[in-house]
């Protein structure tokens, strides 16, 4: 039965590449022989298709069903526009549906639907003898929301109920440990971390079999959990590559995001080129995957538009086309294109190639823009966004608020703890930032001490309550320095386009907010006094 389906998937593939060859010749050039042959190739495909691929036969008795139709018509052809839109769109649909139906790559497990808004919960397997309350309270001032639990019953009851962000467990590694018998369910659902006294490599290498994402040390600590999350795989679940799809035809679009979609990828759709300058902007993907041949606006042109603006000449774009000529692929990639994929495309190509182009320029780009100790946006590049975003808020006629945030007596810190510890409370604050902001929200360490944060889209009272409630939060949390704890304090100042008319004023009315928090005794938030 496996040999049989191999030989009707082999032969489907192979039908697709034919029908999606001939196909694009009659696009280009009406000819009745040609059309005859393409009739017979999607004749022979409905006979390697099973009523398991219904959308696939679908495609297949509309395509056959529309050649019929004009080879019948003896005294007239198909007009350029109809074998444009009509013909096209089921040559794509057939072919690629042909190369997908039976090839789908198994969904990544690994990627859950972590990308939630509110909260992330996280479970804390430990048992009655270890304090889990002050780690609690610490997680929850980053705005995670705690649940522990030390019997496997109660545990397979909240992982039913809702899957968390992680479950951590606390673990000596004794073969009774009943988390070893749950862990391969958890792993299925959510990453499993484990923190142990042992550091033993015995240790780690049953961590390992267990399926654990991750391996912390015991004492526990809030900021060690909160980067492990934050960091490769597990960073990527909780913040997903990013993709935008430019292609004229919705259905072939809706196609490749449900492939990329299964792996974990987020994406974004476009069929409009106009649309996608701003698109770009709102969506930030780490990838455009874009049709090389589109009507109105062919993806050579738009690659050059995208090319002219500063910050977003980097992004890199990957052509889908069924262009095959060498001459014509080589004279595209000096204009800026990274690369092509050739249409039908297999969904294994689709999804390593896509993959790892996005992952590898969001690594880069956080070298070129974001602040080396702190991984927020730098100074320059705050800036740059800044203007953008101002100008957008004012076409669009929405909000948009600016935040001048400073930490209170850094220096006495350095001077007191060190410098070390210094920095630690530099990558807490952002640490605490990115937590319990939104993505859309732009935050940059503006210099030394000193954070900016854009909120596009937020009213000034809102920014005020935000930041209200993000300053209680943080002087809640403990600051480390050789084993000693102190809590800091920052202060804030806030501006908005309800006062300011461009960027220069938005940034000296936060700038001259921060100065009055600062005067009026630190530890408090001002706003700009709207104008009456």
């Amino acid at each position: 039965m496996k040999q049989a389906s191999n030989a009707h998937s082999s032969a489907r593939e192979h039908a697709a590449r034919e029908i999606d060859r001939i196909g694009h010749m009659l696009v280009t050039r009406w000819d009745r022989s040609l059309a005859a042959h393409l009739l017979s190739l999607v004749s022979h495909l409905e006979r390697h298709v099973d009523e398991q691929h219904a959308s696939l036969l679908t495609e297949c008795l509309t395509l056959r069903e529309l050649l019929q139709h004009w080879l019948l018509q003896n005294d007239s052809v198909p007009s350029e526009p109809e074998r444009y839109d009509e013909l096209r769109h089921h040559l794509g649909m057939v072919s690629q549906l042909a190369m997908m139906e039976d090839r789908q790559l198994p969904p990544d497990e690994r990627h859950g639907d972590l990308a939630q808004a509110g909260p992330h919960m996280i479970y804390l397997w430990m048992p009655d003898s270890e304090d889990a309350a002050n780690l609690a309270e610490q997680l929850s001032c980053f705005g995670f929301a705690v649940r522990s639990m030390y019997q496997a019953s109660k545990l397979a009851q909240a992982l039913s109920e809702a899957t968390p962000a992680a479950v951590v467990a606390y673990t000596d590694f004794s073969p009774s440990d009943p988390i070893f018998t749950l862990a391969a369910t958890i792993g299925s659902l959510c990453p499993l971390l484990f923190c142990s006294p042992r550091h033993d490599f015995d240790a780690r290498l049953q961590a390992v079999r267990a399926g654990a994402s991750g391996f912390l040390g015991w004492p526990l600590l809030a900021h060690e959990l909160i980067d492990s999350l934050n960091f490769g795989d597990l960073g990527e679940r909780r913040d997903p590559l990013r993709v935008m799809i430019v292609e004229d035809m919705a259905s072939l679009a809706g196609l490749y995001a449900s492939v990329l979609y299964r792996h974990g990828v987020d994406t974004l759709q476009v069929t409009e080129p106009a649309r996608v300058l701003d698109s770009i902007v709102q969506f930030r993907p780490d990838l455009i995957l874009m049709d090389m041949y589109m009507p109105d606006c062919n993806g050579v042109e738009l690659a050059q538009i995208i090319r002219q603006q500063r910050l977003l000449d980097g992004i890199p774009i990957l052509f889908l086309s069924v262009e095959k000529r060498q001459s014509i692929q080589l004279d595209t990639l000096t204009l800026g294109i990274d690369g092509f994929l050739t249409k039908p495309v297999a969904p294994e190509e689709l999804v390593v190639t896509v993959i790892n182009r996005a992952r590898r320029y969001r690594k880069l780009r956080s070298y070129i823009i974001n602040d080396s100790l702190t991984g927020l946006l730098n100074h320059s590049h705050l800036y740059a966004q800044l203007e953008y975003e101002v100008l957008r808020a004012k076409r669009d006629q929405r909000s948009l608020s600016l935040v001048m945030l400073d930490l209170d007596h850094f220096k006495t810190i350095n001077d007191t703890y060190g410098h070390p510890a210094g920095d630690e409370v530099l990558v807490n604050l952002a640490r605490f930032l990115k937590e319990r902001l939104r993505r859309s929200d732009l935050i940059s360490r503006y210099g030394g001490e000193e954070f900016a944060i854009v909120l596009p889209g937020t009213r000034q009272e809102d920014t005020v309550r935000i930041m209200e409630s993000l300053r209680q939060s943080f002087v809640q949390i403990e600051q480390l320095s050789n084993q000693r704890t102190f809590r800091q304090t920052f202060s804030v100042g806030i501006s908005s386009l309800a006062t300011a008319s461009n960027t220069t004023e938005l940034v000296q009315q936060a700038d001259d907010m921060l100065y009055r928090a600062k005067h009026k005794g630190r530890n408090r938030v001002e706003a700009y006094p709207a104008t009456t």
